[in-house]
């Protein structure tokens, strides 16, 4: 099975690949990973006035800025042989299409544990994943 996991770099994507080095039969050996992050992208009143070249560039820098330190992680729990991809826009619409586009059966995010109350007042990408992934979604809090 293809496991998708979002990383945003925050101290909740450390929970989450530690739980799945953890979990290891479960999540890791026999199955393969696909790390993805997405990073906010440039508004298009503000995109159209930079180069696509420039775009590019400044997406590719901010990505590495989670990515690397994601695949250092990796590496340190043993884990080899996962896909990497890197998209920008809004993050839940990203990982659902990510994640049906690489045919994965599970997406594994870390979740800020906001409550109810905070879903409610600010959203939540975990809720919106949940809601349009079609598969199954593994929280790690």
């Amino acid at each position: 099975m293809k496991i998708l996991i979002a990383v945003d770099g925050s101290p909740f994507t450390r929970k989450a690949i530690d739980y799945l080095a953890g979990h290891r039969g479960m999540f890791v050996d026999g199955n393969e990973l696909v790390v993805l992050n997405v990073c906010a992208g440039i508004p298009g009143h503000v995109a159209r006035h930079i180069s696509k070249s420039t775009l590019d560039e400044y997406y590719a820098e901010e990505s590495a800025k989670v990515i690397d330190p994601v695949k250092a992680i990796l590496d340190g729990h043993g884990i080899a042989g996962y896909q990497v991809l890197a998209r920008h826009g809004r993050a839940a619409e990203e990982i659902v299409r990510a994640a049906k586009e690489a045919g994965a059966g599970l997406i594994v995010m870390g979740t800020h544990g906001h409550g109810t109350i905070g879903r409610a007042l600010m959203g939540s990408v975990a809720t919106k994943v949940i809601a349009e992934a079609g598969m199954s979604v593994l929280l790690v809090q």
